[in-house]
């Protein structure tokens, strides 16, 4: 089986070019700088967008994993930042998905993001019967870019699954990860003791084997997922797990939380207080119940590796 990953020398598409390598599939991936290494399967298609040829890339491919795309930048300067997220995640995608039907691929996976959901739950998890209510650029484009899959490929030859990670954890994982590892390394106190919340997250590991599966087995095709691990870690658990990983005793403190909540309101940080005090729980039980997927390592067990690898000085 010929596979195409795009994004292969990001955090996902890099570990999954390796691992499916290792299983002796004939791997070919993208980059947006060109070929890294002595690899001569990594093929440089600069920027995407929907004037993207895919043609040469997809010559002879079975399966297209999708993972480049647009994601959340820190210091966006866009003009118009969701146009240049649904120039990246919606028609690129979409330019792609059409190359590739056109040459004969049998299966495209799109890899998207919980964020399609929403960002907090109360309650009630997560699945894919949830009424997706996206509330960032990013997680809009990416929900535009399922839903339009899913109409223009309904009767298509090519089959299309779609997968909503959680957020994801493993070495070298950029954003939100990368940032509370720096927090937690800084030894400042954090105000996290006794928080009971629950924040959905799935080891790259996971995320990896996952992604093997629904290219390994017929019955993921013209599926959604919703993927996390089983264990939802408080906010508090996560600072722990990560000072364990480092060697580093935890300094979490009490602190009342509707009082840094209206604080962090009202510099314009609402967001930030649901991502540390609020919940986000997903149920993921339909991989394992359709494809009898099993996760090969836990939450807790990642987030501690991760912590080791980056105390070592992989920042």
């Amino acid at each position: 089986m010929k596979i195409l990953i795009t994004g292969a020398t990001g955090f996902v598409g890099s570990n999954l070019f390796k691992t499916l390598e290792a299983r002796n599939h004939h791997v070919v991936g993208t980059t947006r700088w060109g070929p890294e290494g002595e690899s001569s399967n990594l093929i440089n298609v600069g920027e995407i967008s929907e004037k993207t040829d895919w043609s040469a890339v997809l010559q002879g491919c079975d399966t297209v994993v999708h993972t480049a795309g647009r994601a959340h930048i820190l210091d966006d300067r866009a003009e118009d930042k969701l146009a240049e997220f649904r120039r990246v995640n919606c028609a690129a995608t979409l330019k792609l998905a059409h190359d590739a039907q056109k040459a004969g691929v049998k299966h495209f996976i799109f890899i998207s993001s919980i964020g399609v959901n929403g960002n907090k739950t109360e309650g009630k998890p997560f699945n894919e019967l949830s009424t997706p209510q996206p509330t960032s650029d990013y997680a809009i484009s990416k929900l535009e870019a399922e839903q339009a899959l899913q109409s223009q490929f309904a009767n298509s030859t090519m089959s299309i699954t779609i997968i909503r990670p959680a957020l994801i954890c493993g070495e070298n994982a950029p954003g939100n990860i990368r940032r509370l590892l720096k927090i937690v390394e800084s030894g400042l106190p954090l105000p996290f003791k006794g928080l009971k919340n629950k924040r959905g997250m799935v080891s790259l590991d996971n995320v990896v084997s996952f992604i093997i599966a629904c290219i390994e087995n017929e019955l993921a095709k013209n599926e959604l997922f919703v993927l996390a691990d089983k264990d939802a870690p408080s906010t508090e658990e996560i600072v722990k797990s990560f000072s364990l990983g480092m060697n580093k005793p935890s300094r979490v403190i009490w602190f009342p939380s509707s009082i840094l909540g209206v604080l962090l309101a009202l510099v314009g940080k609402k967001s930030l207080y649901e991502q540390l005090y609020g919940s986000l729980e997903i149920d993921a039980s339909k991989s394992t119940r359709l494809l009898n997927w099993q996760a090969p390592v836990t939450i807790f067990e990642t987030m501690e590796r991760t912590a080791k690898y980056y105390s070592k000085g992989n920042k």
